[in-house]
């Protein structure tokens, strides 16, 4: 069965690029995913509203499944932005169907979007889908809510998704140009691998032969063995130096606002992460004055013990510094497991992204009001001892 499925997520062209193999790669392996979760969308929906949900499901399904017969033969640009319209088609039916102030933030989902083209798309195509992507979700919301400006509510959240799609956007740019120079050089150094193997095996073969009188040219043989040596070195240096790079760029930390940071965790979470996640949290408060950070664990699929220690020490290191962190996204099962281990975080937590942006405001007219009700009673006392 396992031999099975890995013939079925193999692509059938072996003549393309190792990039586009990847990126056909990810594309079924997507696609198996989206599939899945449209066979529960299609239960839920037939058992929760009838008939009449079950078009959007079949109609992306089939849109998925032709997808990734593209994308098997090699075609994984024309499979990934057919996955890309599918997906977008969703969510702007969506956006019309609900009311201004859910549909707003249907831009914040629309983030998984830009991360699925920087897995399957060139580093060129993603900047058009991320501004094709904020085009559609401006446009569909002005006209299926012509007047949803004039909501501040859904104004703010129009414009905090908008910007966050931007961002998401120049990140994933950022990553993808990164991932592919990497590939291309782990490409070329294995090429280069391979042709020092096979020149070394055909120096040892003659040096078996000849040893005795070619004394000599054995020693330009070590010799250039040795160049070739320090060459593959050297390249391994640059490749452990962009391995580096990629890892700083799996933990970005996003300003939202005057003082507060957003920092999206995903994958798994080992100890080098969890001291790169302590150092670049402490080095952006420090450096921007940061008084909130927000950790968003929404991509965190384990949280064990390891997990919850590396976030307990990057907020008591951060509250030393005068900022307070909020933690974000953590899910039902994960808070079931918590409980289960007996950790006890003792953070500050909020359902989800928009709530946790929501409580340092929240808190500010709290204290704002308070004030305000202060300065009135001691202006009412001092106006009575006058009298």
């Amino acid at each position: 069965m396992r031999d099975r499925f890995n013939a079925i997520m193999t692509t059938r062209a072996t003549d393309i690029d190792i990039d586009v193999q990847r990126r056909a790669l990810a594309v079924m392996q997507l696609i198996v995913a989206m599939l899945a979760a449209n066979v529960l969308f299609l239960a839920l929906g037939l058992l929760s509203s009838g008939a009449q949900s079950a078009f959007i499901p079949i109609a992306s399904s089939i849109c998925f499944i032709g997808a990734f017969v593209l994308a098997r033969q090699g075609r994984a640009s024309i499979a990934a932005w057919i996955v890309l319209l599918a997906f977008l088609a969703g969510a702007m039916i969506a956006v019309t169907r609900t009311p201004p102030e859910q549909a707003s933030n249907v831009g914040y989902f629309l983030t998984a979007l830009i991360v699925i083209a920087s897995l399957t798309l060139t580093p060129g195509q993603l900047w058009l889908v991320t501004f094709g992507v904020v085009a559609s979700f401006l446009a569909t919301l002005a006209l299926a809510h012509p007047g949803f400006w004039d909501i501040a509510s859904v104004r703010l959240h129009t414009m905090n998704s908008s910007v966050l799609l931007v961002v998401v956007g120049f990140v994933s740019y950022v990553g993808a140009r990164l991932a592919r120079r990497a590939i291309n050089e782990a490409h070329q150094a294995r090429a280069l691998a391979e042709r020092m193997q096979a020149e070394l095996a055909q120096a040892n073969a003659q040096l078996e032969t000849r040893v005795a009188e070619r004394t000599a040219e054995l020693r330009q043989t070590l010799a250039a063995q040795q160049a070739l040596t320090e060459e593959l070195q050297r390249s391994l240096a640059a490749q452990q130096e962009l391995s580096r790079i990629i890892l700083e760029l799996s933990l970005p930390i996003i300003p939202v606002r005057e003082g507060t940071v957003v920092v999206p965790l995903s994958g798994t979470i080992d100890s080098t992460r969890a001291a790169k996640l302590t150092e670049s949290v402490l080095k952006v408060v420090e450096q921007r004055h940061i008084h909130t950070v927000i950790l968003d664990i929404t991509g965190v699929p384990v949280v064990d013990t390891q997990v919850a220690q590396a976030l307990v020490r990057t907020a008591s290191a951060a509250r030393l510094m005068g900022a307070e962190t909020i933690l974000v996204g953590i899910r039902p099962e994960v808070a079931q497991t918590l409980i289960g281990l007996g950790i006890h975080l003792g953070l500050r937590t909020a359902a989800t992204l928009q709530e946790g942006l929501e409580l340092p405001m929240r808190d500010a007219r709290r204290r704002n009001g308070g004030a305000v009700a202060q300065g009135r009673m001691k202006a009412l006392y001092e106006d009575t001892s006058d009298r």
